[in-house]
């Protein structure tokens, strides 16, 4: 509780109590974010691993449907766009795995599935 001092018909705060209580409120309210912030990272990146998935998948698709056409060069474009997908896949998974997600790669997908 802040105690007033009353000096000359005039009231004044004790500073040190204010500033005791400003810190502990910079300090808490910093803690508080830096906890919000690394949970929604985890989010941010399942939601890149799942959109991955979907563009492999559909590369795949667009691929071979070019395969069948005889469109080799097409084909071979796609495959390497599911290549560099792969790679970003793989080290999106990497992350998150030394965040503590197990599996991240099967979760997505099972999320993806439960979407439809």
């Amino acid at each position: 509780m802040i105690k007033p001092v009353k000096i000359n018909n005039v009231i004044h705060l004790n500073k040190t109590l204010i500033m005791k209580k400003v810190l502990f409120l910079f300090v808490f309210s910093a803690l508080s974010f830096c906890a919000m912030s690394q949970t929604s990272e985890k989010k941010v990146e399942m939601k890149d691993v799942r959109k991955d998935l979907k563009d492999i998948k559909k590369e795949r698709k667009d691929r071979n449907a070019d395969l069948k056409a005889g469109n080799t060069a097409d084909a071979a474009k796609d495959s390497k766009e599911i290549k560099k997908d792969k790679k970003d896949l793989a080290k999106d998974a990497k992350g998150l795995k030394k965040e503590g997600v197990k599996h991240p790669i099967k979760r997505a997908e099972k999320q993806i599935r439960r979407a439809k």
